[in-house]
């Protein structure tokens, strides 16, 4: 009995396959009928749908090695090697903003034994003063200072209650924005197999709160 083929060795002979299809395919006379273009179609459809189940395995392949970086524990330092950036540009960023979340929660929130004081009542006459977002923590280039003025005076597209929050741009992010906010991990995503494209819809995803857990001084909070 002859042993199973593993993955790699199917996509092979799948791949295969297609090739000698398509040049089969390429070699017929021109259709002249309906049915003869029709069934050519369908044909060419055929071929290209396993083309791309090749490829869509082979990529995922090649990424499964990637994603066991999961389980090792992540750093905050982005000028270290391996640091949680330059592995996946939209998962890690989640797993950031929910880790800054908790300890948010942790320390805001009393404690099960402790009892909560009453809120105390400002006088009727003080004035509430308008909040001033928070001055940046280190000397910024001319294209951050413009990213962080651009966003102070940009009002985020809500996001509609039944809108998934993958498929929704909240309006902050723009095309020139990947290079100033990634700088040189940009090299790390792209030998990864990562592309301009797939990290700008990514980063648009983020609201304004999200975005500036993860970079404060580019994207400061609303203010008023």
């Amino acid at each position: 009995m002859a042993a199973p083929l593993t993955p790699e060795q199917r996509r092979a002979h799948l791949r295969a396959y297609a090739d000698r299809m398509l040049r089969a395919l390429t070699a017929m006379d021109a259709p002249e009928t309906p049915d003869e273009v029709t069934k050519g179609m369908r044909t060419v459809l055929m071929i290209e749908r396993l083309y791309a189940r090749c490829d869509a395995s082979e990529t995922q392949a090649h990424r499964l090695p990637i994603a066991s970086v999961d389980n090792q524990k992540l750093k905050n330092t982005p000028d270290e090697p391996g640091h949680w950036l330059d592995r996946d540009p939209v998962g890690e960023l989640k797993a950031q903003i929910e880790r800054m979340r908790a300890a948010a929660r942790a320390r805001t929130e009393p404690h099960p034994e402790a009892k909560p004081q009453p809120a105390s009542v400002p006088p009727a006459e003080a004035k509430r003063e308008p909040r001033m977002p928070k001055p940046p923590s280190r000397p910024l280039t001319p294209q951050e200072a413009a990213l962080r003025e651009r966003v102070l005076n940009t009002v985020a597209i809500p996001r509609p209650q039944d809108a998934l929050l993958a498929y929704h741009d909240f309006g902050l992010i723009h095309d020139e924005d990947v290079e100033i906010i990634h700088g040189d991990r940009l090299r790390a995503f792209y030998a990864r197999g990562e592309t301009r494209e797939t990290i700008l819809k990514g980063l648009k995803q983020f609201s304004r709160a999200d975005l500036n857990l993860l970079w404060p001084d580019l994207f400061p909070l609303d203010t008023g």
